[in-house]
C-alpha cells in the first residue's frame, strides 16, 4: 500500500518510499512516546536513554544536551533523575578522567528489552514476509536513510 503524500503537496516531490520513510518516523515517534509513559518517564529521559544505549558508553552529558537541544544545566537535571531511577550510571572515562560517560543499567536495558519485545517480535515476523534479495533491498536502504539522517543532523 502506498503512503499518499499530504493534501496540497505537488506531485512527484519526494518518492512514495521518502513519503513511506517520514510517516514510519511519525509511528516510531508514537511508538517511543507509548514506552515513555508505559516506562513512566519524560519523554526527553526517554531520548536521552535512547541516545546513550546507541552511543556504546561513548556519549557525555555535553554532547547529549547538543543532541537533545537542551541546556547543560537542563541535561544534568536529566541524568540527575536518570541516575535516582536506577536507569543511568555516570562513569569516569578511563583514558580521560576529566571525562564522564553515561552508561544505561542493565536493569534498564533489561526492562526496555521487554517493554519492546512484542514489538520486536511482531517486526521479525514481518521480515519473514519478504524474499532474501528484497530483504537486503530494504536494509540497504535503511542504512543509507540512517545516513542521510545522521548527516542531516550533523550539518550545521
Amino acid at each position: 500500500m502506498a503512503i499518499p503524500a499530504p493534501d496540497g503537496t505537488p506531485p512527484r516531490a519526494h518518492e512514495p518510499e521518502t513519503w513511506a520513510l517520514r510517516a514510519l518516523g511519525a509511528a516510531t515517534a508514537e511508538a517511543s512516546g507509548a514506552l515513555a509513559r508505559r516506562m513512566r518517564m519524560h519523554p526527553t529521559e526517554l531520548s536521552a536513554m535512547s541516545h546513550v544505549a546507541a552511543s556504546d558508553g561513548r556519549l557525555g552529558p555535553r554532547e547529549l544536551s547538543t543532541r537533545l537541544g537542551i541546556t547543560p544545566a537542563a541535561m544534568t537535571d536529566v541524568v540527575d533523575r536518570l541516575e535516582a531511577a536506577g536507569h543511568l550510571l555516570r562513569e569516569r572515562d578511563t583514558t580521560d578522567r576529566r571525562r564522564v560517560r553515561l552508561v544505561p543499567t542493565e536493569s534498564a536495558a533489561t526492562e526496555v528489552r521487554g517493554q519492546l519485545r512484542s514489538l520486536l517480535d511482531r517486526l521479525d515476523a514481518l521480515t519473514g514476509e519478504f524474499t532474501d534479495a528484497e530483504r537486503e533491498a530494504i536494509h540497504r536502504y535503511l542504512q543509507a536513510a540512517t545516513e542521510v539522517y545522521h548527516r542531516f543532523a550533523t550539518d550545521d
